[in-house]
């Protein structure tokens, strides 16, 4: 019975939800369990968010030396933030909540060097 209400104090969630906006210009989406930055997938706050090993995997995906989390990236939403370009969009076009992400990852200073 505990359990139920717990539940039932939490704040409803939709499908939207599980990305967050996190200060700063950082998005975090909650299903892949990886944070990013205007530059990209960014280990440190993915570290912060969601512990250590995913910290430690998103830092092993970006030390491979491919494109992966630094030039495109596809949120678990369907949204797709294309880095050089500054934008992030789905394939139906530019919705609120893309519009929404594109601004809070692209229009934040520039974050601190890594």
């Amino acid at each position: 019975a505990g359990a139920f209400v717990l539940l039932a104090a939490s704040p409803a969630r939709t499908e939207s939800d599980k990305i967050d906006l996190i200060p700063g210009g950082v998005v975090c989406d909650k299903v892949d369990q990886v944070c990013y930055d205007q530059r990209g997938a960014n280990a440190a706050q993915t570290r912060r968010m969601f512990g250590e090993y995913a910290g430690t995997d998103v830092q092993k995906r970006l030390d491979k030396k491919s494109d992966w989390g630094t030039k495109k990236f596809t949120l678990s939403n369907g949204v797709k933030c294309n880095i050089p370009n500054r934008t992030c969009k789905k394939d139906e076009g530019e919705g609120e909540r893309s519009k929404k992400i594109t601004k809070h990852l692209f229009q934040a200073p520039m974050p601190q060097p890594r």
